[in-house]
């Protein structure tokens, strides 16, 4: 079991792109993993795919869902099934390189001997590329103009930077994943809630996978444009998509107020007060206590949202 990381790739109609994905987990130069697909009730060929490969590597499995789950809880239940000491959440539409855990597992060490005992998670960069000509679009968080620096309890409150198929979790973050609220809006956002709160975050500046861009991506790498042009079109769906992110913080507060310090306790009862402060308090909030989104664009665009 040492070191043994637990890839929990979770799966919908994707028989299109799950050989390709798999045969690059597979090629890892870190070979003790375990790799559990985690099927949400697809109608395609996918299970079939599947079951090839559990037939010529046992390190293969499949957990196939009852009922429909949904993404962020099909990665969730996925990782609480983990017995290993690490789990990474992988898209069935991604190609890794061979060296990615590899990679992500010599940051987490060092974290772990700063924090021992406490929940770790380290996140990487991605090279986006096109799924019908296989260019590539440019590095994640640098075409998506994220600031991977502003990992803090507040900034997370509001925007994430952390994606799921890059990240790297030890167990310790198991303990907090006993109950799986409605309000959570992403599931690799609420993991990195908990590591920001109760443990470390660590980034590693470099691309350790090629992630897909296509018209099905539940969630993609626009490019910053893109992101703008979005914001501008659907203002009513943004300032829901704003609620949504209230209640996901108020959601934490109620599960994990008791185990903040009073300073963490104090910030999530603020950001958690964002949907009834009403227009200059929302305002008021953001500016004072570092509820913001990376650049001053984006931060521009949220004052005039919330």
């Amino acid at each position: 079991m040492r070191d043994q990381v637990h890839v929990v790739l979770a799966t919908y109609n994707g028989e299109k792109y799950i050989g390709e994905q798999l045969d690059s987990l597979l090629a890892q130069s870190h070979e003790n993993l375990s790799i559990e697909v985690c099927d949400d009730g697809s109608t395609d060929g996918t299970v079939a795919v599947i079951e090839e490969y559990m037939s010529r590597d046992a390190r293969v499995s499949l957990h196939r869902n009852t009922e429909n789950l949904g993404y962020v809880k099909n990665f969730l239940e996925g990782m609480k099934r983990s017995q290993a000491p690490y789990v990474m959440f992988c898209d069935q539409d991604d190609i890794w390189n061979r060296d990615k855990i590899e990679i992500s597992l010599k940051t987490m060490k060092r974290a772990e001997e700063e924090m021992p005992d406490k929940p770790v998670l380290v996140f990487t960069d991605a090279m986006n590329f096109d799924s019908t000509t296989g260019e590539e679009l440019g590095l994640f968080h640098k075409t998506s103009h994220l600031d991977v620096k502003k990992v803090d309890t507040a900034h997370l409150f509001m925007e994430n930077k952390c994606i799921g198929c890059t990240m790297l979790m030890n167990r310790a973050v198991l303990p907090y994943l006993n109950e799986l609220p409605d309000k959570i809006r992403v599931h690799d956002w609420w993991i990195a809630l908990i590591c920001s709160h109760f443990g470390m975050i660590r980034y590693v500046p470099q691309a350790t996978l090629r992630y897909r861009q296509h018209e099905g991506n539940q969630i993609g790498g626009n490019s910053y444009s893109g992101y703008v042009k979005k914001r501008l079109a659907h203002i009513r769906e943004q300032r829901q998509v704003l609620v949504q992110t209230y209640r996901q913080g108020a959601a934490f507060l109620r599960l994990f107020g008791e185990q903040m310090d009073e300073k963490q306790r104090f910030v999530a009862e603020q950001f958690a007060g964002m949907e009834k402060a009403g227009f200059w308090g929302r305002r008021y909030r953001m500016l004072r206590y570092g509820f913001r989104k990376s650049g001053l664009f984006r931060n521009i665009g949220l004052f005039l949202l919330i």
